[in-house]
């Protein structure tokens, strides 16, 4: 057969079956120029919570003219004003037929503007618009923008029974204010969770403290608001000022925040006097033992002192050598003492600092390392023997950690204390009173300064540091202790015929205190209802009385008082 005719015939069977098999066009659907527009309900939205689940914001738009059988989806896209929707919110309308308008309702609208930037009760602007597409996202369209100005509303409010406190230690245990609040996000079903915060006043909660509620109302005593206020820093006895709000967040986290409530808190006072009494301690539960302020200025709240308590007993602290106002609690050696709480119990015999603070009620009881030594000494400049050699002084027959002196000091030159005649162990200042004459050595302290030249009573207890040194001629019981202090004039309740006789601390019997209530007139010290020995001086409210001394000028009022019959310092706080 011939090659050409087959090649032929193959040629024409092929034509022949496509011409019998027709192919399907793919669809085309034309493009149109139709422009989204749109136009809202209002431009101006200013709801409250109530109105959370009512459409708030309408918006309406025209058919962008897809075509026919394609349904769209619509996005109604919110961002902040100017801000070219760099960081905007989004709520898809979808459906299975054309939708030509959507709504906002007040909580989402409320939600999208406290994330753009809005506060509660302020107007913030937002931009609005509506973007369209068919379902793969292809021919895209975005309609014009509408400005709305918005009033984001706070479904979440706080509030206080008060405004203004005023605390006391004698009340601190009673209700000093209440806060409550109500549920946030209403119409919101999802998680929520509600912190309290406070900060010092004005400070735009900068560092605020929070803590976790589980509740819709927290109570404070007038002791929590105390702390809080002196913890911002607020003097004792004056106002201080402390902001409080709730902070609520859902699980979408979504945050808002309540309305400030600030409270005005009147702090109270370190009391004049703070001692430690029981019968772990050597005055048993009829006399304190003082503790000091080591920065009155500063932190007049604060107090401590240095002493030996008897263990398997107990203390309580309290204020003014009364019953009054007094702190307990039955931790130890830390704790929270509060108005008339639970004795104190001490586990173990020993020295202790003790550290308390009238303010917040905080207590601490740290054991002191205590050690017998076989000699104690002044050495310095100030001495007999200047820095080359020691000046010994006497133990005391009765307690092995106290030892005293009279010694010739020189002034505007300084000493310190030592044990054994060895730099091993030395006592400088630690804390000074404001006469420069007593205070509280600290091991390996600063040299202890001596204003004047003279014979000084010199007095040191090695188990607490705490040491004085008075001048000699002039205290002529400095050597000795009184059995009695009074003090005596026409401003004392007794006048110049009847001593008001204070209380000798346990712990010092050179040391004596009261509560006495003065009028404006003259008062003096004297020892043994007698006046063979007596102190006076012309400096008020403190000073440093002298043998035979002016009569002392005091004020009106109600006077803690403290006496040392050995350096002759006093003191009238009110």
């Amino acid at each position: 057969m011939n090659k050409s005719w087959v090649l032929v015939s193959i040629t024409a069977i092929v034509a022949l079956i496509a011409s019998c098999t027709k192919l399907e066009e793919t669809p085309q659907f034309a493009l149109n120029s139709t422009a989204l527009s749109i136009s809202a309900s209002t431009t101006t939205v200013s709801i409250s919570a109530k109105d959370s689940l009512s459409s708030a914001l309408s918006l309406t738009w025209n058919d962008p003219k897809y075509a026919t059988g394609l349904v769209p989806k619509f996005s109604i896209v919110v961002g902040a004003s100017g801000k070219n929707f760099a960081t905007a919110y989004t709520k898809d309308i979808t459906g299975t037929s054309l939708a030509l308008g959507g709504a906002l309702l007040g909580k989402e609208i409320n939600a999208m503007a406290l994330k753009l930037g809005g506060s509660i009760g302020k107007v913030v602007s937002l931009d609005v618009k509506v973007v369209s597409s068919l379902s793969n996202n292809a021919q895209e369209k975005t309609s014009n923008v509408v400005q709305v100005s918005v009033t984001p509303y706070g479904d979440l409010v706080l509030s206080s029974t008060s405004t203004k406190i005023k605390t006391s230690a004698a009340t601190s245990s009673k209700i000093g204010d209440t806060l409550s609040w109500n549920v946030a996000f209403n119409g919101y079903n999802g998680v929520k969770v509600y912190q309290l915060q406070y900060a010092k006043g004005g400070t735009n909660f900068a560092t605020p403290n929070s803590t976790v509620m589980s509740s819709f109302s927290k109570t404070y005593t007038q002791l929590d608001l105390n702390k809080i206020a002196l913890g911002f820093g607020t003097t004792p006895g004056a106002d201080g000022l402390v902001d409080f709000r709730v902070k609520a967040t859902n699980e979408s986290n979504d945050t808002i925040y309540s309305n400030v409530v600030t409270l005005t808190i009147t702090t109270y006072v370190a009391s004049n006097s703070i001692g430690i009494i029981g019968d772990a301690t050597a005055g048993g539960w009829n006399n304190d033992t003082d503790l000091y302020r080591p920065d009155p200025i500063n932190k007049p709240g604060d107090w401590t002192t240095k002493l030996y308590l008897i263990g398997g007993k107990s203390a309580k602290f309290r204020a003014d050598d009364a019953w009054t106002t007094n702190w307990g609690s039955a931790d130890f050696p830390t704790g929270t003492g509060l108005p008339n709480g639970a004795n104190i119990p001490v586990n173990n015999s020993g020295y202790y600092q003790v550290d308390f603070n009238s303010g917040t009620g905080v207590y601490t009881f740290t054991p002191l390392t205590t050690t017998t030594y076989t000699k104690v000494s002044v050495i310095g400049d100030a001495t007999p023997g200047g820095w080359g050699a020691d000046t010994e002084l006497t133990k005391s027959g009765t307690d092995p950690n106290v030892w005293t002196g009279t010694v010739t000091m020189t002034g505007g030159k300084q000493f310190k204390f030592r044990a054994n005649d060895d730099w091993g162990t030395n006592w400088g200042l630690g804390y000074i009173s404001s006469t420069g004459l007593s205070g509280w050595g600290k091991l390996g302290g600063d040299n202890i300064n001596v204003a004047s030249t003279t014979s000084y009573f010199v007095y040191i207890n090695t188990a607490t540091g705490e040491f004085f040194f008075g001048d000699a001629t002039n205290n002529a019981v400095a050597g000795t202790t009184c059995t009695q202090l009074g003090i005596i004039g026409d401003g004392t309740p007794g006048g110049w015929g009847t001593d008001t006789f204070l209380i000798q601390n346990p712990a010092n019997p050179y040391k004596w205190s009261g509560k006495v209530t003065l009028t404006a007139a003259s008062a003096k010290f004297r020892a043994n209802a007698a006046w063979t020995i007596n102190w006076g001086n012309t400096t008020f409210p403190n000073g440093i009385g002298t043998q035979g001394g002016s009569n002392i000028p005091v004020t009106a009022g109600t006077a803690q008082i403290t006496f040392n019959t050995a350096t002759g310092e006093y003191t009238f706080s009110f």
